[in-house]
C-alpha cells in the first residue's frame, strides 16, 4: 500500500496512468498476486486508484475532493469526528485571524466588507448564506499570506461542509455567524490581533454549540 503510495508522491505514477500488469506489480513489489488485489480494493476506497474492468487500475485524477471524500462520508455519518474537525478549525482560524490582524490590506479589509453586506443581503436563504461564509473565511485566510495556510484552509473547509450545512439551516445560527462576521471584520479593521482571534474563538464556539443542538434533536 505504502510503497505505490510513494510512486503516486514521488510523480513515478501520475495522475491518470495505468498501474503495471498485475503480475509484474506483484513482483515489482515483492508481494503475491492475492496481496496485491487487496491493495488495490484498498487504494480504490480510497480514490487513490480506479479499477476498470476490462481496462485495468489506473491512478485516479488526484482531485482533493475526490481524495476527501471518504473522510466527507466519515463526517455525515459520525458526529463525533465532527467534533475532531472544530477542533482543527479553532487551531487554524483563530491563528489566521490573529495573523491577517497584521498583515491584510484596506482592500482585502473593503471586500469582506463587501462579503458580509452580501450575507446580511441573502441571510434568510441558507445555501446562499452558506457559499458567502466560506468566501468569508477564505478570504482572511487569504489575507495571511501563507500557501500552507490556504492549503489547509482549502481542505478544512471542503471537510467542513456537512456541519456548515447543518448549522446553516438554523435562522438564529445564521443571525449569530452574520453578527460575530461583523465584530470580526471590525476587529480586523483595528488591526488588533488579539481581538480578532477572540472573536473568531467565540464565533467557532458558537458554531460548535449549534452544531451540538442539531445533534440533539
Amino acid at each position: 500500500l505504502e510503497a505505490i503510495k510513494s510512486m503516486i508522491i514521488s510523480g513515478e505514477l501520475q495522475p491518470g496512468q495505468t498501474l503495471p500488469a498485475e503480475r509484474d506489480l506483484a513482483l515489482m513489489l515483492g508481494i503475491s498476486r492475492p496481496s496485491l488485489r487487496e491493495v488495490i480494493r484498498a487504494l480504490a476506497s480510497m480514490n487513490i486508484v480506479e479499477v476498470r474492468h476490462g481496462e485495468g487500475t489506473f491512478v485516479s485524477s488526484l482531485d482533493p475532493g475526490l481524495l476527501m471524500a471518504p473522510i466527507n462520508f466519515l463526517l455525515q455519518v459520525n458526529d463525533e469526528s465532527l467534533g475532531y474537525l472544530i477542533e482543527v478549525r479553532y487551531v487554524l482560524e483563530v491563528g489566521a485571524a490573529r495573523l491577517a490582524a497584521q498583515r491584510l490590506t484596506d482592500e482585502e479589509l473593503s471586500k469582506l466588507d463587501e462579503l458580509v453586506e452580501a450575507a446580511n443581503l441573502v441571510i434568510d436563504q441558507p445555501s446562499e448564506y452558506l457559499r458567502l461564509d466560506f468566501d468569508i473565511h477564505a478570504n482572511i485566510v487569504s489575507a495571511v499570506r501563507n500557501p500552507l495556510f490556504s492549503s489547509l484552509y482549502d481542505s478544512t473547509a471542503q471537510l467542513s461542509l456537512e456541519s456548515r450545512r447543518r448549522t446553516s439551516n438554523s435562522a438564529t445560527t445564521r443571525q449569530e455567524a452574520h453578527n460575530d462576521h461583523v465584530a470580526l471584520v471590525d476587529a480586523l479593521r483595528s488591526r488588533d490581533p488579539e481581538a480578532a482571534a477572540e472573536v473568531m474563538k467565540h464565533h467557532l464556539e458558537h458554531i460548535e454549540r449549534a452544531l451540538r443542538t442539531v445533534g440533539n434533536q
